[in-house]
């Protein structure tokens, strides 16, 4: 049953406080899961076959980095990031598949979360989570860095997408900075000068997004639920992977079709639906390692739920979007071209192939993580595996 919240029931405590009797509600808890692909019943879960070949391409391009053994082994056990791209573009050629994980790969190591425990009281040890971004040396909290370091990622953004293309790495460049240029300058050579200046623009909207979470993250008070639910839509970086599609599969959206009213919506609620899975099944792997700027922690903080509660509000919200986003297809601007309409429905399917990869892969992955006192027993069934 989904729950009523209407009224946000939650206390000004201490902040310390308020996180220490959120985590002593969540210490040994239970939630069922469902199969969450379910919920999305109409759209495809389908992979790409060059998997294994990419990763072997993806570990010979590692060594060529400029970014420290550790760092580079610590990013590729953290995910199998060729699946990823392979649910993301199932359809793409294989000589696609390397630059558009080289791109995820890029994401990974740009962003870095470093832990550290504290000690609440005798009973309970949690571990504080900071975002952070990784400068090219050690991770950083320090929000001059972060700022310096999105400066310069920023430059090469427009130094590769901007009007005048210019591929030389500047001298002394961070590693997640010399690894993006030749990412970004064959990103370019296979997108329309349409496609290339609406990635440009949601490159820098996610870099500087980065920012603004590093800032809230960082805040001692657990945010709103909604506030943190919009963030992470607004910051996720779906969009840009959005767009990579018509680098993965050749051909062009014409501006006027990209900002009609449907489009936009798909856009809008296949980012929301990336944000909402992933809360659900990141939710276990982020309360072990003390993160609880997740949105089902937040809604049970926010009007005093219960976890199955909360994640049953969650689910809720995801059914709700997912019947948004298929309604707006029954609108989207054909033409009676049959190019251009084919090129429309492999938008949209881009869109929601975004959605549903995050899904699977997240389902997949099996992230090391530290062992801590506080856990949530979350049982997952019936989970899609895909042959």
């Amino acid at each position: 049953m989904t729950p009523d919240i209407t009224y946000s029931t939650r206390v000004d405590h201490d902040p310390i406080e308020e996180r220490k009797s959120l985590i002593k509600r969540l210490v040994n808890q239970k939630v069922l899961v469902p199969d969450i692909l379910t919920l999305l019943p109409s759209w495809r879960c389908n992979l790409q076959p060059d998997i294994d070949s990419t990763n072997e391409e993806i570990d010979v391009w590692l060594r060529t980095l400029n970014v420290s053994e550790k760092k580079k082994a610590k990013h590729r056990a953290r995910g199998n990031y060729a699946l990823l791209t392979a649910v993301y573009y199932p359809d793409c050629t294989r000589d696609k598949m390397l630059v558009l994980t080289q791109f995820l790969y890029w994401v990974d190591i740009l962003l870095g979360r470093w832990y550290f425990g504290q000690h609440l009281d005798k009973e309970i040890f949690i571990n504080a989570y900071i975002l952070e971004i990784d400068t090219g040396g050690e991770l950083t909290d320090d929000k001059t860095g972060t700022l310096l370091c999105c400066e310069e990622t920023n430059k090469c953004i427009e130094d590769c997408l901007g009007p005048n293309p210019n591929y030389e790495v500047p001298p002394n460049s961070r590693g997640t900075v010399e690894m993006f240029y030749p990412i970004l300058a064959e990103l370019r050579a296979g997108l329309g000068p349409v496609s290339t200046e609406r990635l440009r623009k949601e490159l820098h909207d996610y870099v500087n997004g980065v920012a603004n979470q590093q800032e809230v993250r960082q805040g001692e008070k657990l945010p709103n639920p909604w506030d943190h639910f919009k963030m992470r839509s607004d910051d996720v970086g779906v969009i840009p992977s959005i767009t990579q599609n018509e680098f993965a599969m050749e051909f062009e959206l014409p501006a006027w079709v990209h900002k009609h009213e449907s489009i936009q919506v798909i856009i809008q609620e296949c980012t929301k639906l990336t944000t909402l899975l992933n809360e659900v099944l990141s939710l276990q792997k982020e309360f072990r390692v003390g993160q609880l700027e997740n949105l089902v922690i937040l809604f049970m903080n926010e009007y005093n739920l219960n976890l199955q509660l909360a994640v049953d509000k969650v689910l809720s919200l995801i059914r709700e979007h997912y019947d948004i986003c298929t309604a707006a297809e029954a609108r989207l601007p054909f033409t009676g071209n049959k190019k251009l309409d084919a090129d429309i429905l492999e938008y949209v399917q881009g869109c929601k192939d975004l959605a549903v990869g995050t899904a699977y892969w997240s389902s997949q992955s099996v992230a090391e993580m530290p062992l801590v006192t506080a856990f949530i027993d979350i049982i997952e069934y019936g989970l899609s595996i895909v042959n």
